[in-house]
């Protein structure tokens, strides 16, 4: 065997060696971004180019479907290296020991600093005290409002309504029947969107999970009862989803919704009505400020082939740089250190900001589709009138609460 054959043979092994080791760096993805405009396949875009060497391999899978298919995953070991996951199921999966403990990675990271997050979409990521995710981009709720219905009406549009009582005034003085315009829409349908809608104001009144059957629980889910069985509202946010609502508002059909930022692309192309953005009213005067936390954050599965890597993307889309693009596609970025640069729709950026400051986590809670689904129901019970208020969450507070004493909610 000549010398020239034998550094053939070493030379075929050393590309092979190669081919499996640039294999082996690829990062595989599953995420729920649909849309080629969204900011973050912008990243993945950004990613790809400016590091050849760990290319990413990405499995668009719906939103609804993504949780199921990571389930299946898990069950079979097909499972990726990095995972969009809806903020409220991470508790779930890191229950399950389904997600990597992302602790030590975190505090080593010179890009994630927790004193720079939001503490709503840092506190998504936490189970019992250990970091199994990261946030990646954030959204939470706030009152749409059309000014010239205001001005019809007699009420000043500069002054939307501040606290529930004038909520419920100014939705009354702007229901027009005879156009067919209600005062306000919200979604109330028996899904997690119904959830989103309602917690805000379960934790403006004071109370929280834990207590269901008290009074202030009583009057946050009242309020909801008396905005339907007044008229106020259609009946239709029974079965309205969030998305389906504001087509109710850009069309006229209600003077006030309560949406999130990611309704501000389609704003220009398909309102026909005027429209301003408020902080969600409170109470009463000076209580409580809360709003809804969504978004998505980043989770590594656990047997992932390549972990390390797969945090380096983390880290990536965790610099400014990348976070700011949330903007452009209707989100914010979980870190209250950035902001963006002459945003388009500015006042409504500075009011989504400000939400976001009392934005606060469904959960955490490895229970949560159980908690949400008693809230879904009572929700129903309560503005469908087959139960009062009082009595539809004496009902959810007999599945919540065992959940609760099981596995009790950090600071709760």
């Amino acid at each position: 065997m000549n010398k020239a054959y034998m550094r053939g043979i070493a030379a075929t092994f050393g590309m092979l060696a190669f081919c499996a080791t640039a294999q082996a760096e690829t990062i595989v993805v599953w995420h729920s971004l649909g849309k080629p405009e969204e900011p973050t396949r912008q990243n993945f875009e950004k990613w790809n180019k400016t590091h050849p060497d760990m290319p990413l391999e990405l499995r668009f899978i719906p939103f609804g479907q993504l949780a199921q298919q990571f389930i299946k995953g898990i069950a079979t070991g097909d499972v990726p290296d990095l995972i969009t996951i809806d903020n409220p199921v991470v508790a779930n999966f890191a229950n399950q020991d389904a997600l990597e403990d992302l602790t030590e990675r975190v505090a080593a990271s010179p890009y994630i600093k927790k004193q720079e997050y939001y503490p709503g979409s840092w506190n998504t990521t936490v189970w019992h005290g250990r970091q199994f995710a990261v946030p990646g981009e954030a959204n939470t709720l706030a009152l749409y409002y059309d000014p010239d219905i205001f001005k019809a009406k007699g009420l000043d549009p500069d002054k939307p309504p501040q606290t529930w009582a004038e909520l419920k005034d100014d939705a009354a003085k702007l229901t027009d029947k005879s156009a067919n315009v209600f005062g306000i829409g919200f979604s109330a349908l028996q899904s997690e969107e119904g959830t989103f809608q309602w917690l805000p104001f379960l934790q403006q009144s004071g109370a929280s999970l834990k207590n269901l059957k008290s009074p202030d629980a009583t009057a946050a889910l009242q309020l909801f009862s008396d905005l339907v069985n007044s008229g106020s509202a259609s009946r239709d946010v029974l079965v309205k989803r969030q998305s389906e609502m504001m087509d109710v508002f850009l069309s006229g059909g209600c003077a006030m919704v309560i949406g999130g930022p990611w309704e501000l692309q389609r704003m220009k192309k398909d309102a026909r009505v005027s429209w301003r953005v408020a902080k969600l009213p409170v109470r009463q005067e000076g209580g409580i400020e809360a709003s809804a936390l969504g978004g998505y954050v980043w989770g590594i599965p656990k047997g992932a082939k390549n972990a390390d890597q797969a945090f380096q993307l983390i880290e990536f889309m965790s610099q400014p740089e990348q976070q700011k693009l949330a903007w452009s596609g209707g989100r914010l970025p979980p870190v209250s250190t950035i902001s963006v640069d002459n945003p388009d729709n500015a006042e409504a950026y500075t009011v989504f900001r400000e939400q976001m400051k009392v934005a606060y986590p469904r959960g955490p809670h490895p229970e949560w589709p159980k908690i949400s689904a008693a809230i879904q129901t009572a929700i129903q019970t309560a503005l469908t009138g087959r139960a009062t208020p009082e009595q539809a969450l004496a009902t959810a507070s007999g599945v919540v609460t065992p959940l609760l004493e099981q596995n009790p909610i950090d600071g709760m």
